[in-house]
């Protein structure tokens, strides 16, 4: 009997050890966690679906500040203050003075144990060896790491290259294009059969927008920068790479930035860029996107505002249009990370600084990439035999209803504000076998193997833009190598920000204002003029010494 008593009573205890741990955990302090991020559109807490994951996950809630929204000043105010932020997202070129400024924390005590993070331990002591000169000594997590290698091209479509409504495209009769004039030709075309959306909103081919101008180490509007790729060209800072990998003046004539200013300010002439573009920001800019009002998108990532499978199989989706005269920049894989970290402000300590690094672990684990790049199980996509399946593909760019269950409100809405990744979309997501990014599931290539597909490889013989462009020598594919520029002192940070506002200002006014070919190299004249005058050069020699040792490791990479 005193056996059984003191079984029930042992019991008893433990029980009540457990009662009383687990009203500790549900007690646990609502953190807010200040999220300073050069990546984001949005600012302020977040809200909707992502806000309820994390709060029922770790009961924190994110207040997001975004230097894209709020203006590129905040980093100076905050920065003076001594307090950037708890977690902290940034360009890579920025980091290093962060650092050295005693702005991020030494996470060394506790990143070896994220396990999630440390699956890229090769990448991420690549870079903070680079960053500190120490083995084992950790500060920063790079962004968007893939599983892949330095010199692979694993996406089937590259950043940025010209993609026109495949409907549109065959009504003008599917012209074939040799040239830059070419393709203004056919959008002419295209804008006299679609001057209005469904609903009778004006349509244009160009719809831009000026919120990212000199963003991602490039001074000038980033609408005008992506595009000079298209001809094998990379601004680095102020400094453009030619396809020789040897830099030039960016405003030379002779390349891509005079190039897509100039085909730019033509087809405003003709009417053929919504005149709005100058002075609309980020949201209005995808609201037009997403409602049919924009007949050409560059960005890779802009298809996710239109292309729908119900589209995809009406033929009514963007597709890749070559055109012959263009040689496309590619950077391969970014093994090593895309152009931002993750960082800890050095103020965070103690249950903060837990909880941070638990939930930027989970934010690496296979439920939270899950979580970031597939939305929502039963809304975004379905599981099958193992695998997922879209099912309402359209909910980011219709903003379709979240069910109560995960947060209510629009999925967009609540989307996750951070908009950066420690895991590309490319990596494969463990519990599938096979990568996060839809385009990669068997499901959605079965689904998506439409007539529009098949017309498209039958116009162009390829199965996709990657294989058309290395089939005809089309593609200059860039190793990816870990480099981070070095910090501009004072004295640069001052003269970029005038050389980009100013450039910024012209360049706008040469797309949008110039009404005659003449008028526009007047006014090219006069930029040039100006830039110079303020110390363009100057800026160009500096930027050409800092990228020179990446561009000395990437041919090193090639084996040039």
């Amino acid at each position: 009997m005193k056996k059984i008593l003191s079984v029930l009573l042992t019991l008893a205890m433990l029980l009540s050890l457990v009662s009383v741990s687990a009203v500790a955990e549900g007690e646990k302090e609502l953190l807010t966690i200040d999220v300073y991020d050069d990546a984001a559109n949005y600012n302020g807490i977040q809200s909707g679906w992502f806000a309820k994951l994390i709060k029922d996950k770790f009961n924190i809630e994110l207040n997001i500040i975004a230097s894209q929204v709020v203006g590129n000043t905040i980093y100076a105010t905050r920065s003076e203050e001594g307090n950037l932020g708890d977690i902290l997202v940034v360009d890579k070129a920025k980091f290093p003075e962060i650092v050295e400024a005693g702005l991020a924390k030494d996470i060394s005590d506790k990143l070896p144990a994220c396990e999630n993070i440390m699956k890229f331990k090769t990448q991420i002591d690549v870079y903070n060896k680079g960053l500190t000169g120490e083995d084992g000594k950790y500060y920063g997590i790079p962004t968007e790491m893939t599983d892949t290698s330095p010199t692979s091209i694993t996406d089937d479509v590259i950043y940025s290259s010209p993609m026109l409504r495949w409907d549109l495209y065959k009504q003008i009769g599917s012209p074939k294009l040799e040239t830059l004039d070419d393709l203004l030709a056919a959008l002419e075309k295209i804008h006299e059969v679609h001057p209005t959306n469904e609903e009778g909103d004006p349509a244009y081919p160009f719809s831009l927008w000026p919120d990212w101008d000199g963003n991602d180490n490039m001074i000038g509007p980033a609408n005008v920068v992506q595009l000079t790729t298209w001809y094998g060209q990379k601004l680095k800072g102020s400094a453009m790479l030619m396809p020789d990998m040897t830099f030039s003046p960016l405003y030379e004539r002779e390349n891509a930035y005079y190039k897509i200013t100039k085909f730019l300010n033509q087809a405003n002439q003709k009417g053929l860029v919504d005149p709005d573009s100058g002075t609309q920001n980020w949201d209005n800019a995808c609201a037009k996107m997403s409602s049919g009002r924009v007949d050409v998108m560059w960005y890779s990532w802009q298809v996710g505002f239109w292309n729908s499978v119900d589209r995809l199989n009406a033929g009514t989706a963007f597709r890749f249009i070559p055109v012959n005269d263009m040689k496309f920049y590619a950077d391969a894989d970014r093994y090593f990370g895309s152009d931002r970290m993750f960082g800890i402000g050095a103020g965070v300590e103690g249950e903060k600084y837990d909880r941070i690094m638990e939930f930027l672990d989970w934010y690496a684990s296979p439920e939270g990439a899950t979580f970031e790049h597939d939305g929502i199980e039963g809304l975004n996509y379905v599981v099958e035999n193992g695998k997922f399946k879209p099912y309402k593909d359209n909910a980011l760019m219709d903003n379709l209803p979240v069910p109560d269950e995960f947060g209510g409100g629009g999925f967009s809405d609540g989307n996750n504000a951070i908009n950066q990744w420690i895991v590309s979309a490319i990596c494969v997501n463990p519990n599938t076998g096979e990568r996060y990014a839809q385009k990669y599931w068997q499901s959605y290539k079965d689904m998506t193997m439409t007539e529009m597909k098949k017309e498209w490889t039958e116009v162009f013989g390829a199965e996709d833009d990657v294989s058309w462009m290395k089939a005809n020598d089309k593609l200059l594919a860039s190793p990816s190598v870990d480099f981070t520029p070095a910090a501009d002192n004072n004295d640069i940070i001052a003269l970029r920000a005038e050389i980009n506002s100013k450039l910024c200002e012209y360049t706008w006014n040469l797309i949008m204002t110039c009404s005659t070919d003449e008028e526009f190299e007047t006014m090219w004249d006069a930029m040039v003029a100006e830039l110079d005058g303020l110390g363009y050069k100057d800026l160009y020699e500096y930027d050409c010494g800092v990228w020179q040792p990446e561009v000395d490791a990437k041919k090193a990479a090639a084996g040039m």
